[in-house]
Protein backbone atom coordinates (compact mmCIF):
# COMPACT_ATOMS: atom_id res chain seq x y z
CA UNK A 1 0.00 0.00 0.00
CA UNK A 2 1.90 3.03 -1.05
CA UNK A 3 0.36 6.51 -0.36
CA UNK A 4 1.75 10.46 -0.54
CA UNK A 5 2.73 13.11 1.33
CA UNK A 6 1.44 16.71 0.69
CA UNK A 7 5.10 17.89 -0.35
CA UNK A 8 4.77 15.50 -2.96
CA UNK A 9 1.59 15.71 -4.17
CA UNK A 10 2.19 19.66 -4.54
CA UNK A 11 5.73 18.41 -6.27
CA UNK A 12 3.62 16.53 -8.80
CA UNK A 13 1.13 19.35 -9.52
CA UNK A 14 3.80 21.52 -10.44
CA UNK A 15 5.29 19.01 -12.67
CA UNK A 16 1.97 18.19 -14.01
CA UNK A 17 0.22 21.76 -14.33
CA UNK A 18 2.84 24.26 -13.78
CA UNK A 19 1.45 27.02 -15.55
CA UNK A 20 -2.13 26.43 -15.11
CA UNK A 21 -3.96 28.84 -12.32
CA UNK A 22 -3.82 27.17 -8.93
CA UNK A 23 -4.73 30.19 -6.44
CA UNK A 24 -7.45 32.52 -7.57
CA UNK A 25 -8.91 35.64 -5.82
CA UNK A 26 -10.92 38.57 -6.91
CA UNK A 27 -8.08 40.61 -8.05
CA UNK A 28 -5.22 37.99 -9.01
CA UNK A 29 -4.37 34.99 -10.00
CA UNK A 30 -1.27 32.54 -9.19
CA UNK A 31 -0.23 29.51 -11.12
CA UNK A 32 1.14 26.50 -9.64
CA UNK A 33 5.11 26.79 -10.56
CA UNK A 34 4.21 30.56 -8.45
CA UNK A 35 2.24 28.38 -5.60
CA UNK A 36 5.33 26.00 -5.53
CA UNK A 37 7.94 28.98 -5.66
CA UNK A 38 5.86 30.41 -2.60
CA UNK A 39 5.41 27.68 -0.59
CA UNK A 40 9.34 27.16 -0.62
CA UNK A 41 9.78 30.70 0.17
CA UNK A 42 7.33 29.91 3.42
CA UNK A 43 8.86 26.62 4.12
CA UNK A 44 12.38 28.78 3.99
CA UNK A 45 11.41 31.52 6.17
CA UNK A 46 9.82 29.29 8.55
CA UNK A 47 13.12 26.97 9.08
CA UNK A 48 15.06 29.87 9.70
CA UNK A 49 13.03 31.22 12.35
CA UNK A 50 14.03 27.42 13.92
CA UNK A 51 11.36 25.30 12.57
CA UNK A 52 12.30 21.55 12.94
CA UNK A 53 11.17 18.71 11.60
CA UNK A 54 7.66 17.64 13.94
CA UNK A 55 7.14 21.36 14.94
CA UNK A 56 4.01 23.04 15.78
CA UNK A 57 3.00 25.86 14.02
CA UNK A 58 0.03 27.96 14.97
CA UNK A 59 -1.75 30.15 12.35
CA UNK A 60 -4.71 32.52 12.66
CA UNK A 61 -5.78 34.15 9.75
CA UNK A 62 -8.55 34.25 7.42
CA UNK A 63 -8.99 33.09 3.59
CA UNK A 64 -5.68 34.48 1.56
CA UNK A 65 -2.99 33.01 -0.47
CA UNK A 66 -0.70 34.13 2.46
CA UNK A 67 -2.47 31.26 4.15
CA UNK A 68 -1.84 28.83 2.09
CA UNK A 69 1.33 29.48 1.59
CA UNK A 70 2.39 29.35 5.18
CA UNK A 71 0.14 26.14 6.15
CA UNK A 72 1.72 24.59 3.10
CA UNK A 73 5.07 25.83 4.16
CA UNK A 74 4.76 24.47 7.60
CA UNK A 75 4.21 21.27 6.07
CA UNK A 76 6.87 21.34 3.36
CA UNK A 77 9.43 22.27 5.96
CA UNK A 78 8.47 19.24 7.87
CA UNK A 79 6.22 20.95 10.43
CA UNK A 80 2.92 20.61 11.41
CA UNK A 81 0.46 23.73 11.41
CA UNK A 82 -2.98 24.26 12.90
CA UNK A 83 -4.85 26.45 11.36
CA UNK A 84 -7.29 28.54 13.59
CA UNK A 85 -10.01 30.55 13.70
CA UNK A 86 -8.92 33.99 13.66
CA UNK A 87 -11.96 35.41 15.03
CA UNK A 88 -11.51 33.63 18.53
CA UNK A 89 -10.82 35.95 21.46
CA UNK A 90 -7.30 36.15 23.07
CA UNK A 91 -8.25 33.95 25.66
CA UNK A 92 -9.44 31.37 23.79
CA UNK A 93 -5.74 31.63 21.29
CA UNK A 94 -3.99 31.51 24.80
CA UNK A 95 -5.31 28.00 25.23
CA UNK A 96 -4.46 27.25 22.41
CA UNK A 97 -1.03 28.05 22.42
CA UNK A 98 -0.73 26.46 26.29
CA UNK A 99 -2.51 23.62 23.82
CA UNK A 100 0.19 23.02 21.03
CA UNK A 101 3.24 24.88 22.05
CA UNK A 102 3.89 25.89 19.08
CA UNK A 103 7.42 26.65 17.88
CA UNK A 104 5.99 29.96 15.88
CA UNK A 105 2.82 31.72 16.24
CA UNK A 106 1.32 33.77 12.87
CA UNK A 107 -1.48 36.25 12.35
CA UNK A 108 -2.48 37.99 9.45
CA UNK A 109 0.53 40.78 9.70
CA UNK A 110 2.88 37.95 9.86
CA UNK A 111 2.05 36.06 6.28
CA UNK A 112 3.04 38.89 3.65
CA UNK A 113 6.60 38.95 5.31
CA UNK A 114 6.51 35.18 5.07
CA UNK A 115 5.99 35.48 1.50
CA UNK A 116 8.88 37.47 0.80
CA UNK A 117 11.41 36.56 3.62
CA UNK A 118 13.52 34.97 0.92
CA UNK A 119 14.80 35.48 -2.25
CA UNK A 120 16.97 32.09 -3.07
CA UNK A 121 15.80 28.59 -3.45
CA UNK A 122 14.11 26.76 -0.81
CA UNK A 123 15.11 23.71 0.59
CA UNK A 124 13.36 20.30 -0.37
CA UNK A 125 11.15 18.83 2.39
CA UNK A 126 12.70 16.04 5.00
CA UNK A 127 11.76 12.71 4.29
CA UNK A 128 8.46 12.16 5.64
CA UNK A 129 6.21 9.47 6.41
CA UNK A 130 2.96 9.15 4.45
CA UNK A 131 0.83 8.07 7.73
CA UNK A 132 2.53 11.30 9.73
CA UNK A 133 0.56 13.67 10.93
CA UNK A 134 0.80 16.74 8.34
CA UNK A 135 -1.18 18.99 10.15
CA UNK A 136 -3.61 19.66 13.38
CA UNK A 137 -7.34 20.72 13.50
CA UNK A 138 -8.84 22.35 15.99
CA UNK A 139 -12.75 20.69 16.70
CA UNK A 140 -14.64 20.56 19.88
CA UNK A 141 -15.90 17.59 21.68
CA UNK A 142 -17.53 16.68 24.60
CA UNK A 143 -14.97 18.08 27.01
CA UNK A 144 -14.80 21.49 27.57
CA UNK A 145 -12.21 22.47 25.53
CA UNK A 146 -11.70 22.31 21.69
CA UNK A 147 -9.05 18.88 21.00
CA UNK A 148 -6.56 18.90 18.08
CA UNK A 149 -7.03 16.42 14.77
CA UNK A 150 -4.10 14.65 14.26
CA UNK A 151 -4.47 14.77 10.22
CA UNK A 152 -2.05 12.50 8.43
CA UNK A 153 -0.52 13.35 5.14
CA UNK A 154 -2.48 10.24 3.54
CA UNK A 155 -5.35 11.51 4.55
CA UNK A 156 -5.34 14.68 2.55
CA UNK A 157 -3.85 13.21 -0.53
CA UNK A 158 -6.31 10.30 -0.71
CA UNK A 159 -9.32 12.37 -0.04
CA UNK A 160 -7.65 15.15 -2.90
CA UNK A 161 -7.36 12.16 -5.25
CA UNK A 162 -10.91 10.72 -4.60
CA UNK A 163 -12.94 14.01 -3.70
CA UNK A 164 -14.23 14.76 -7.47
CA UNK A 165 -15.21 11.35 -7.89
CA UNK A 166 -17.65 11.18 -4.90
CA UNK A 167 -19.68 14.64 -5.96
CA UNK A 168 -19.78 13.48 -9.62
CA UNK A 169 -17.16 16.37 -10.96
CA UNK A 170 -16.13 15.39 -14.32
CA UNK A 171 -13.87 17.67 -16.47
CA UNK A 172 -11.48 20.79 -15.98
CA UNK A 173 -13.23 21.99 -12.73
CA UNK A 174 -13.00 25.52 -10.80
CA UNK A 175 -13.22 24.88 -7.18
CA UNK A 176 -14.50 27.79 -4.65
CA UNK A 177 -13.28 28.09 -0.86
CA UNK A 178 -15.81 29.69 0.63
CA UNK A 179 -15.47 27.70 3.81
CA UNK A 180 -12.53 28.39 6.09
CA UNK A 181 -9.14 26.86 5.41
CA UNK A 182 -9.40 26.33 9.24
CA UNK A 183 -11.53 23.81 8.19
CA UNK A 184 -11.23 20.00 7.08
CA UNK A 185 -13.22 20.87 4.24
CA UNK A 186 -11.49 23.62 2.57
CA UNK A 187 -8.32 22.05 3.26
CA UNK A 188 -9.18 18.41 2.34
CA UNK A 189 -11.78 18.53 -0.49
CA UNK A 190 -11.04 22.28 -1.88
CA UNK A 191 -6.81 22.62 -1.23
CA UNK A 192 -6.14 18.70 -1.65
CA UNK A 193 -8.35 18.03 -4.68
CA UNK A 194 -6.70 21.89 -6.36
CA UNK A 195 -3.17 20.07 -6.10
CA UNK A 196 -3.97 16.47 -7.18
CA UNK A 197 -6.77 17.17 -10.51
CA UNK A 198 -4.93 20.59 -11.51
CA UNK A 199 -7.90 22.63 -11.00
CA UNK A 200 -7.83 26.24 -9.64
CA UNK A 201 -9.10 26.81 -6.25
CA UNK A 202 -10.79 30.17 -5.70
CA UNK A 203 -10.63 31.96 -2.46
CA UNK A 204 -12.99 34.34 -0.38
CA UNK A 205 -12.28 35.36 3.13
CA UNK A 206 -16.00 34.62 3.76
CA UNK A 207 -19.42 33.46 2.81
CA UNK A 208 -21.95 36.38 1.98
CA UNK A 209 -25.36 35.35 1.13
CA UNK A 210 -26.33 38.47 -0.38
CA UNK A 211 -23.29 38.74 -2.51
CA UNK A 212 -22.66 34.39 -2.89
CA UNK A 213 -23.98 34.20 -7.20
CA UNK A 214 -22.81 37.74 -8.08
CA UNK A 215 -18.96 36.19 -6.62
CA UNK A 216 -19.43 32.68 -8.06
CA UNK A 217 -19.92 34.82 -11.49
CA UNK A 218 -17.18 37.18 -11.07
CA UNK A 219 -14.63 33.90 -9.95
CA UNK A 220 -16.13 31.60 -12.87
CA UNK A 221 -16.21 28.91 -10.06
CA UNK A 222 -18.07 25.54 -11.30
CA UNK A 223 -18.36 23.87 -7.82
CA UNK A 224 -18.62 24.72 -4.20
CA UNK A 225 -18.85 23.31 -0.48
CA UNK A 226 -20.67 24.59 2.46
CA UNK A 227 -22.65 23.40 5.06
CA UNK A 228 -26.14 23.37 5.18
CA UNK A 229 -27.05 26.21 6.75
CA UNK A 230 -25.24 28.28 3.92
CA UNK A 231 -28.44 26.66 2.07
CA UNK A 232 -31.11 28.00 4.38
CA UNK A 233 -29.41 31.80 4.22
CA UNK A 234 -28.82 31.70 0.27
CA UNK A 235 -33.13 30.69 0.41
CA UNK A 236 -34.02 33.32 2.46
CA UNK A 237 -32.60 36.03 -0.06
CA UNK A 238 -34.45 37.85 -2.16
CA UNK A 239 -34.55 36.69 -5.94
CA UNK A 240 -32.69 39.52 -7.11
CA UNK A 241 -29.71 38.17 -5.58
CA UNK A 242 -29.50 35.70 -7.80
CA UNK A 243 -27.18 35.72 -11.34
CA UNK A 244 -26.50 33.15 -13.76
CA UNK A 245 -22.95 31.60 -13.62
CA UNK A 246 -20.57 28.84 -14.43
CA UNK A 247 -21.73 27.38 -10.76
CA UNK A 248 -23.26 23.99 -11.48
CA UNK A 249 -22.68 21.55 -8.14
CA UNK A 250 -22.94 22.18 -4.47
CA UNK A 251 -21.53 19.81 -1.67
CA UNK A 252 -23.59 20.36 1.19
CA UNK A 253 -22.97 18.50 4.60
CA UNK A 254 -25.40 18.55 5.79
CA UNK A 255 -28.04 18.52 3.30
CA UNK A 256 -31.48 19.87 2.90
CA UNK A 257 -34.47 17.10 2.95
CA UNK A 258 -34.98 15.78 -0.95
CA UNK A 259 -38.31 18.53 -1.08
CA UNK A 260 -36.43 21.26 -0.28
CA UNK A 261 -33.41 20.03 -1.99
CA UNK A 262 -35.01 19.59 -5.63
CA UNK A 263 -36.31 23.48 -4.96
CA UNK A 264 -33.09 25.06 -4.42
CA UNK A 265 -31.71 22.73 -7.70
CA UNK A 266 -34.41 24.36 -9.94
CA UNK A 267 -34.13 27.61 -8.19
CA UNK A 268 -30.90 28.12 -8.25
CA UNK A 269 -29.91 25.42 -11.50
CA UNK A 270 -27.53 23.71 -9.70
CA UNK A 271 -27.06 20.07 -8.54
CA UNK A 272 -26.68 19.59 -4.40
CA UNK A 273 -24.90 16.93 -3.17
CA UNK A 274 -25.24 15.52 0.02
CA UNK A 275 -22.31 14.21 2.16
CA UNK A 276 -21.00 13.70 5.80
CA UNK A 277 -17.13 13.76 6.82
CA UNK A 278 -15.30 14.91 9.93
CA UNK A 279 -11.62 15.92 10.82
CA UNK A 280 -10.76 12.79 11.83
CA UNK A 281 -12.12 11.09 8.81
CA UNK A 282 -12.71 13.02 5.78
CA UNK A 283 -13.70 9.77 3.74
CA UNK A 284 -17.33 9.36 5.58
CA UNK A 285 -20.05 9.00 3.57
CA UNK A 286 -21.36 10.61 0.39
CA UNK A 287 -25.09 10.51 -1.23
CA UNK A 288 -25.72 6.83 -2.98
CA UNK A 289 -27.95 6.77 -5.96
CA UNK A 290 -30.31 4.88 -3.95
CA UNK A 291 -30.17 7.22 -0.95
CA UNK A 292 -30.64 10.57 -2.92
CA UNK A 293 -34.58 10.58 -2.26
CA UNK A 294 -34.38 10.01 1.20
CA UNK A 295 -34.39 12.50 4.29
CA UNK A 296 -31.40 12.62 6.50
CA UNK A 297 -29.39 9.89 4.87
CA UNK A 298 -26.23 10.26 4.35
CA UNK A 299 -25.69 7.60 1.58
CA UNK A 300 -23.25 4.92 2.00
CA UNK A 301 -19.17 4.79 3.11
CA UNK A 302 -17.02 6.75 0.33
CA UNK A 303 -13.99 4.85 -1.13
CA UNK A 304 -10.55 5.87 -2.43
CA UNK A 305 -9.91 6.72 -6.09
CA UNK A 306 -7.15 5.01 -5.33
CA UNK A 307 -8.97 1.37 -4.74
CA UNK A 308 -5.73 0.94 -2.08
CA UNK A 309 -7.83 0.31 0.95
CA UNK A 310 -11.50 -0.32 2.03
CA UNK A 311 -13.51 2.75 4.61
CA UNK A 312 -15.27 0.02 6.48
CA UNK A 313 -18.55 1.72 8.79
CA UNK A 314 -19.66 -0.51 11.61
CA UNK A 315 -23.26 0.59 13.22
CA UNK A 316 -22.28 -0.48 17.02
CA UNK A 317 -24.97 -0.57 19.90
CA UNK A 318 -24.63 0.37 23.25
CA UNK A 319 -23.64 -3.35 24.24
CA UNK A 320 -20.74 -3.41 21.84
CA UNK A 321 -22.66 -5.34 19.21
CA UNK A 322 -23.50 -4.52 15.88
CA UNK A 323 -26.84 -2.93 15.14
CA UNK A 324 -28.92 -4.98 12.87
CA UNK A 325 -30.97 -3.30 9.47
CA UNK A 326 -32.89 -0.37 11.04
CA UNK A 327 -31.53 -0.74 14.54
CA UNK A 328 -29.71 2.53 15.75
CA UNK A 329 -26.42 2.67 16.91
CA UNK A 330 -22.86 4.95 16.61
CA UNK A 331 -21.36 5.30 13.27
CA UNK A 332 -18.10 3.76 13.38
CA UNK A 333 -15.24 4.21 10.67
CA UNK A 334 -12.14 2.35 10.10
CA UNK A 335 -9.27 3.00 7.38
CA UNK A 336 -5.91 3.58 7.32
CA UNK A 337 -5.48 7.42 6.98
CA UNK A 338 -7.77 7.72 9.40
CA UNK A 339 -7.08 9.88 12.40
CA UNK A 340 -4.13 8.62 14.94
CA UNK A 341 -5.98 10.32 17.56
CA UNK A 342 -5.65 14.00 19.30
CA UNK A 343 -2.81 15.98 19.65
CA UNK A 344 -1.59 15.30 23.45
CA UNK A 345 -5.26 13.77 24.56
CA UNK A 346 -4.12 10.01 24.84
CA UNK A 347 -6.91 9.13 26.79
CA UNK A 348 -9.71 10.96 24.77
CA UNK A 349 -7.28 8.97 21.80
CA UNK A 350 -8.43 5.62 23.68
CA UNK A 351 -11.65 6.33 23.82
CA UNK A 352 -12.23 7.22 20.45
CA UNK A 353 -10.13 4.85 19.02
CA UNK A 354 -11.53 1.46 20.63
CA UNK A 355 -10.73 -1.70 19.28
CA UNK A 356 -9.28 0.37 15.98
CA UNK A 357 -12.58 1.74 15.17
CA UNK A 358 -13.23 5.47 15.12
CA UNK A 359 -16.29 6.14 17.49
CA UNK A 360 -17.78 9.05 15.77
CA UNK A 361 -20.63 10.21 18.75
CA UNK A 362 -22.98 10.16 15.76
CA UNK A 363 -26.27 7.33 16.21
CA UNK A 364 -27.33 6.23 13.18
CA UNK A 365 -29.03 3.37 11.28
CA UNK A 366 -28.63 1.34 7.83
CA UNK A 367 -31.45 0.26 6.03
CA UNK A 368 -32.06 -2.61 3.66
CA UNK A 369 -30.54 -1.09 0.85
CA UNK A 370 -27.31 -0.15 2.73
CA UNK A 371 -27.74 3.48 3.10
CA UNK A 372 -26.57 5.21 6.18
CA UNK A 373 -29.24 7.79 8.55
CA UNK A 374 -28.10 9.98 11.29
CA UNK A 375 -30.57 10.15 14.15
CA UNK A 376 -28.58 12.34 16.27
CA UNK A 377 -25.42 12.60 18.13
CA UNK A 378 -24.48 11.08 21.02
CA UNK A 379 -21.98 13.95 22.25
CA UNK A 380 -23.43 16.82 23.77
CA UNK A 381 -22.13 19.19 20.34
CA UNK A 382 -23.56 21.86 19.43
CA UNK A 383 -23.33 22.44 15.98
CA UNK A 384 -23.69 26.40 14.66
CA UNK A 385 -22.57 28.07 11.71
CA UNK A 386 -20.46 25.37 10.96
CA UNK A 387 -18.62 25.22 13.72
CA UNK A 388 -18.62 22.43 16.58
CA UNK A 389 -19.53 23.92 19.71
CA UNK A 390 -18.99 22.46 23.32
CA UNK A 391 -21.79 23.54 26.08
CA UNK A 392 -18.53 23.07 29.00
CA UNK A 393 -16.24 25.77 27.07
CA UNK A 394 -19.74 28.18 27.27
CA UNK A 395 -20.56 27.58 30.76
CA UNK A 396 -17.17 27.66 31.89
CA UNK A 397 -17.33 31.44 30.05
CA UNK A 398 -20.76 32.28 32.07
CA UNK A 399 -19.81 30.78 35.35
CA UNK A 400 -16.42 32.65 34.92
CA UNK A 401 -18.90 35.67 36.05
CA UNK A 402 -18.79 36.38 39.78
CA UNK A 403 -22.53 37.01 39.61
CA UNK A 404 -23.27 33.29 38.01
CA UNK A 405 -23.78 30.27 40.17
CA UNK A 406 -24.69 27.68 37.52
CA UNK A 407 -25.43 27.19 33.82
CA UNK A 408 -26.45 24.47 31.22
CA UNK A 409 -25.49 25.04 27.99
CA UNK A 410 -26.96 23.11 25.30
CA UNK A 411 -28.31 23.25 21.24
CA UNK A 412 -31.82 23.40 20.26
CA UNK A 413 -32.86 22.72 16.54
CA UNK A 414 -32.81 25.85 13.76
CA UNK A 415 -33.18 23.64 10.93
CA UNK A 416 -30.77 21.30 8.92
CA UNK A 417 -28.88 20.43 11.47
CA UNK A 418 -28.08 23.83 12.50
CA UNK A 419 -28.16 24.46 16.26
CA UNK A 420 -29.03 27.31 17.90
CA UNK A 421 -26.47 28.27 21.41
CA UNK A 422 -29.17 28.30 24.40
CA UNK A 423 -28.41 28.87 28.06
CA UNK A 424 -30.20 28.00 31.06
CA UNK A 425 -28.39 30.10 33.89
CA UNK A 426 -28.83 30.09 37.95
CA UNK A 427 -27.57 33.50 39.55
CA UNK A 428 -25.68 33.72 43.21
CA UNK A 429 -28.81 36.31 43.96
CA UNK A 430 -31.75 36.93 41.55
CA UNK A 431 -31.86 40.02 39.61
CA UNK A 432 -28.34 40.33 39.69
CA UNK A 433 -27.06 40.36 35.95
CA UNK A 434 -29.44 40.51 32.98
CA UNK A 435 -29.55 38.83 29.67
CA UNK A 436 -27.58 41.18 27.60
CA UNK A 437 -25.12 41.78 30.36
CA UNK A 438 -24.36 38.48 30.59
CA UNK A 439 -24.13 37.76 26.53
CA UNK A 440 -21.60 40.61 26.80
CA UNK A 441 -19.97 39.04 29.38
CA UNK A 442 -19.72 36.03 27.38
CA UNK A 443 -18.87 37.66 24.02
CA UNK A 444 -15.48 38.90 25.42
CA UNK A 445 -14.76 35.34 26.57
CA UNK A 446 -16.05 33.35 23.39
CA UNK A 447 -15.85 33.70 19.42
CA UNK A 448 -19.32 35.12 18.05
CA UNK A 449 -20.75 31.97 17.19
CA UNK A 450 -20.38 30.18 20.83
CA UNK A 451 -22.09 33.34 22.52
CA UNK A 452 -25.59 32.40 23.20
CA UNK A 453 -28.60 33.16 21.10
CA UNK A 454 -30.71 33.07 24.83
CA UNK A 455 -30.13 33.16 28.37
CA UNK A 456 -32.73 32.04 30.73
CA UNK A 457 -32.71 32.34 34.35
CA UNK A 458 -34.49 30.11 36.60
CA UNK A 459 -33.37 29.50 40.78
CA UNK A 460 -32.18 26.12 39.71
CA UNK A 461 -31.34 23.40 37.21
CA UNK A 462 -32.58 20.12 37.01
CA UNK A 463 -30.73 17.11 37.93
CA UNK A 464 -30.95 13.11 36.74
CA UNK A 465 -30.57 10.52 39.57
CA UNK A 466 -26.97 10.32 38.88
CA UNK A 467 -26.70 14.11 39.52
CA UNK A 468 -26.02 15.48 35.90
CA UNK A 469 -27.82 18.19 34.84
CA UNK A 470 -31.39 16.91 32.85
CA UNK A 471 -30.06 18.89 29.41
CA UNK A 472 -33.08 16.50 27.72
CA UNK A 473 -35.42 18.40 30.13
CA UNK A 474 -34.28 21.85 29.91
CA UNK A 475 -34.07 21.02 25.81
CA UNK A 476 -37.56 20.47 25.91
CA UNK A 477 -38.75 22.98 28.15
CA UNK A 478 -36.97 25.62 26.03
CA UNK A 479 -36.24 24.21 22.69
CA UNK A 480 -38.01 26.62 20.39
CA UNK A 481 -37.22 30.68 20.28
CA UNK A 482 -40.16 32.32 22.06
CA UNK A 483 -40.84 29.66 24.57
Amino acid sequence: MSFATVPELLASAVERFNDRPAIVTIDRSESFAELADAVGRSADSLRRRGLQVADRVLIAAPNSPGLIHAWLGAIWAGGVPAAVNPDLTQSEIEYLVDDLRPRIILRQQDLDAIDVASSHPAAGPPMLEPLSPAAIVYTSGTTSRPKGVLVRHASYTETGRSFPGWIGLGGQQRLWACLPLFHINAQAYSLMTALAHGFPVALTPKFHASTFWKDARRLEVTSVNVVGAMLEMLAAQPPVTWVESQLRTIYAAPGPVPEQRDQLEKRFRIRIVTGYGMSENPFGCVESRSSRDKAHSIGSPRQPASGAFQNELRIIKEDGTDAAGGEVGELCFRNPVMTPGYWSAPEITQAALRGGWLHTGDAGFRDDEGDVFLTGRYKEMIRRRGENIAPGEVEDALCANPAVKAAAVFGVSAGLMEEEVVAVVVLQKAGSLDEPALKTWAASRLAAYKVPGRIMFRDSLPMTPTHRVARDQLRREYGHPGD
